[in-house]
């Protein structure tokens, strides 16, 4: 098993699902759709070491047949829900097990994928209706609502708009705790937080969020900026742009009374901005973009009424 180059590519509708996963079971069912690709047009007898698989993912107890069982166990146990709209356009689903058997002898297990599962997990041809992840990278994460939240997220990385509102409640289905977590500070807690500091210690994803209130209560959450560690986010990205667009123009700065000529803009940590002068290689601070901005256009009419 070759963890570095195992891919994980599922449809969209099945990351959208309701899911009750354990961390180990969420696991093995990765790693299984792991050796699946998109172009396959029937599922085989998938096969490894649960040994290699335990290495893989953190487990290093030598019982590895009691692993195999009651990983198995719980797989198969579970039912998957898929949510459409039916043909008389209204509310249907469609409900069925991932896998069909599963085999364990001599340190090896094999499984087979339900026939069901066809539409999530193989002759995935259209971008926009599946997401793909690297393994190795997945199991890495120890709280199964930041292996949710990773999948959910994930989804929008290529994006345009690079984020996705989602209503509270829906995303307490995905996550199958709807009933759990009733105040927003406890979901943000021990969700929300945690997610986001797993997935950001340990996966080359990266997102902010943000609560969305309606009155007074919490009702929906806004993951934005989402894009991959190393490059940067779009905010990022316009923002250098725009400010690369200032280069070379005069400025006025209100505190010495004076103008210069932009030769760079510094974004600092704090979200205030220093202007290096063209001419005498002072620096001049600015709280925020918006006086940054407001200073520029001074310096433009005041140029123009000259």
């Amino acid at each position: 098993m070759n963890k570095k180059d195992l891919e994980v590519f599922q449809a969209n509708s099945f990351i959208e699902s309701r899911q009750n996963y354990t961390v180990q079971e969420k696991r093995l069912l990765s790693t299984i759709i792991s050796f699946i690709k998109p172009a396959d047009t029937k599922f085989v007898e998938y096969q490894f070491s649960i040994k290699e698989w335990a290495d893989l993912t953190g487990k290093t107890k030598e019982n590895f047949y009691q692993i195999a069982d009651s990983v198995t166990d719980g797989l198969m146990s579970k039912l998957v829900k898929i949510g459409r709209i039916g043909k008389d356009g209204k509310k249907a689903f469609k409900k069925f097990h991932v896998m069909s058997t599963a085999d364990y002898d001599a340190g090896m297990l094999s499984l087979e994928i339900s026939k069901d599962m066809n539409d999530i997990f193989i002759q995935l041809k259209d971008t926009k209706n599946y997401t793909h992840y690297e393994l190795v990278e997945f199991v890495t994460l120890t709280s199964v609502h930041a292996q949710r939240i990773y999948e959910i997220v994930k989804q929008y990385q290529h994006s345009k708009q690079r984020k996705r509102t989602i209503e509270i409640a829906k995303l307490k289905i995905m996550l199958d705790i709807e009933n759990k977590y009733k105040e927003f500070k406890e979901f943000r807690k021990y969700v929300l937080n945690i997610a986001l500091t797993q997935i950001t210690e340990r996966t080359n994803l990266r997102y902010k969020w943000r609560g969305i209130k309606n009155g007074r209560s919490y009702h929906k959450i806004e993951f934005y900026e989402i894009h991959i560690a190393g490059k940067e986010s779009p905010t990022k990205l316009q923002e250098k742009v725009l400010l690369d667009n200032y280069i070379g123009q005069e400025i006025y700065h209100q505190e010495f009374n004076t103008y210069l000529t932009i030769k760079d803009i510094i974004a600092n940590s704090d979200n205030t901005y220093s202007v290096i002068d063209k001419f005498d290689g002072a620096q001049y601070d600015y709280l925020n973009i918006q006086t940054l901005q407001e200073c520029i256009a001074k310096a433009t009419i005041q140029k123009g009424l000259i």
